[in-house]
């Protein structure tokens, strides 16, 4: 089993050689990481160099995009397969805590319209075996990220399970996975912690294994995951410890479900039972130190020590190879 580390575990900046040495220092198998952030420009000099670091390191590359937009794809495609990243991974939106009301109305067809740019680019990425993988950026439901890859019917359409985002929109990690194996890709290794409020519930980061998130149990039900023919399916994964501000669901006000489908209260079961398995008490300070405006310095700190013990963990599950690295 591989895991790297992404770039958006930390929001105190690393390029992608300092990814690079991070990943070797912990004994990590890869790196995940934007081009247009971490690299000084897409010439092909500077994606031969990080290439040529990655390959001697032995480590794998996930290339990132942002929102589904043409020119993006057609940009980074290429300037994926240059870094030797067979992975692209991609958004559909900028919804976060599942709330769909600014695209109020608008919902479906604005999933209609990433489709049909994505279906513009498939040549593109056939032709450089790049996988477009999108991610279920705290806004799509399994059956959303389902539909896209049924309509689109392409090797080079994937998904990228980003495991705590599930929780945005009311849905539990395993049930998700099980719907979205057949199109999985790579994975966000990603833990929250629950706190209730009055419109719904927070959910906050945390280091991989303090959260909701039964580990053991999800990535054995990922490794495996044999192909529709039997055979074995590369899927990377690496810790993206995310977001630095806790994602709001405010599930139980009305207006937050005008833009979801109907569900079947027993469809919500597997998530209820979760939410009220792990859910916090009430007044527990979920705030990390950007959001009780601590110093950079502080930031920094909180951040490593999250990466660290999630390394840690992994190990200690044998996800990560005991041994490894220097950490």
């Amino acid at each position: 089993m591989s895991v790297g580390v992404c770039a958006y575990s930390f929001n105190t900046g690393y390029d992608a050689f300092q990814l690079m040495d991070m990943a070797i220092e912990h004994g990590l198998g890869g790196v995940e990481f934007p081009p247009d952030d971490c690299l000084p420009d897409l010439s092909p000099a500077s994606l031969e160099q990080a290439r040529a670091r990655a390959e001697e390191s032995g480590l794998f590359v996930v290339a990132d995009g942002g929102q589904v937009e043409g020119d993006m794809l057609r940009r980074l495609i290429p300037a994926s397969a240059g870094l030797g990243a067979s992975t692209l991974r991609v958004v559909m939106s900028g919804v976060l805590g599942g709330d769909r009301r600014p695209l109020a109305g608008r919902w479906n067809a604005h999933l209609a319209g990433c489709r049909d740019i994505l279906r513009e680019v498939l040549p593109l990425a056939e032709e450089h075996g790049v996988t477009i993988a999108v991610e279920n950026h705290s806004d799509a439901t399994s059956h959303d990220m389902r539909w896209l890859c049924e309509e689109l019917d392409s090797a080079y359409i994937g998904i990228t399970l980003d495991v705590g985002n599930v929780l945005a929109v009311c849905e539990e990690p395993f049930g998700y996975t099980e719907r979205i194996l057949p199109y999985l890709r790579h994975v966000h290794l990603k833990d929250y912690t629950i706190h209730p409020s009055d419109e719904g519930y927070r959910i906050a980061r945390c280091s991989l294994g303090s959260g909701v998130v039964d580990y053991p149990g999800l990535l054995s039900l990922i490794d495996g995951y044999r192909g529709q023919r039997g055979q074995t399916v590369e899927i990377t994964k690496t810790i993206e410890l995310g977001a630095i501000y806790a994602r709001h669901v405010r599930m139980l006000m009305e207006d937050y479900w005008a833009e979801y489908p109907d569900r079947d209260i027993r469809d919500m079961l597997p998530f209820l039972r979760l939410y009220w398995s792990h859910v916090r008490p009430g007044g527990e300070d979920w705030r990390t130190p950007r959001e009780k405006d601590e110093s950079i310095e502080a930031l920094k700190v909180y951040e490593t020590r999250e990466f660290e013990e999630s390394v840690a963990y992994l190990k200690e599950i044998g996800a990560v190879r005991t041994g490894s690295g220097t950490s």
